[in-house]
């Protein structure tokens, strides 16, 4: 699973990174939540590159006649994509970059939640797989949303979780983003458990556990109180 993510880059940075025909106009969030807008990379319609669009967290179902209430998708199985109605249309034709700077998972303890974050070793910002939907409705309203791929746990993640989100490696950005839908397919390989030794994982306080709580103070790492460890994984 992946409900909570970090973009806090500037967006020149942003920009850089991934490859933008411009620079987009961000603001630095520390705890961005599903239900709130967020920046996703998709191609550019008008030109050979990409750009940065603000796409609402949860995925409008594709056979909806309105905008609907309640609990949207914010995550999709990588392993059923291809099966479920609710993602294939989208996964064919509609893939795009969540651009993050990191993401918080939590590990279910009898005192409560305890969050985690996870970061590049390097800090630099980096890419998980999404889908998007469009919706016009009558009216002239358009909703567009979108949702993040998951995968099974890698080695990193297992002792807190047994899901994860799909980090895409910098290699296959634009085959993900430019693949023909008839080709699809091919993509199974790129949404595998991320097996190298990109991301590091720290513990931060419970103050993540709130969302209106939105500062870089979340990011500092805290001492693991249920192991008497600095974390996890020392």
């Amino acid at each position: 699973m992946c409900g909570r993510i970090v973009l806090s880059s500037p967006p020149a940075v942003i920009a850089a990174r991934f490859f933008l025909d411009n620079v987009p106009e961000l603001e630095a969030s520390y705890n961005i939540s599903p239900g709130q807008e967020i920046a996703v990379v998709i191609p550019n319609p008008l030109s050979a590159g990409s750009i940065v669009r603000k796409f609402s967290w949860g995925l409008e179902l594709p056979w909806e006649k309105g905008p609907t209430k309640g609990p949207k998708l914010i995550n999709a199985r990588s392993e059923t994509v291809t099966e479920k109605a609710a993602f294939r249309d989208a996964f064919a034709r509609r893939r795009c970059l969540i651009p993050v700077d990191g993401f918080y998972e939590w590990n279910k303890r009898p005192d409560g939640s305890q969050p985690f974050f996870f970061s590049r070793k390097d800090r630099r910002p980096f890419a998980l797989a999404g889908l998007w939907q469009r919706h016009e409705y009558p009216g002239g309203h358009i909703l567009e949303s979108c949702t993040i791929l998951t995968t099974a746990a890698n080695k990193l993640m297992r002792p807190i979780h047994h899901r994860m989100p799909v980090v895409l490696p910098e290699a296959d950005w634009k085959f993900w983003l430019s693949l023909e839908p008839e080709q699809s397919r091919d993509l199974s390989e790129v949404m595998k458990p991320d097996s190298s030794d990109l991301l590091q994982a720290w513990p931060v306080s419970r103050d993540a556990n709130n969302t209106r709580n939105n500062g870089p103070e979340l990011l500092e790492q805290i001492w693991d109180k249920k192991d008497g460890q600095f974390n996890l994984f020392g």
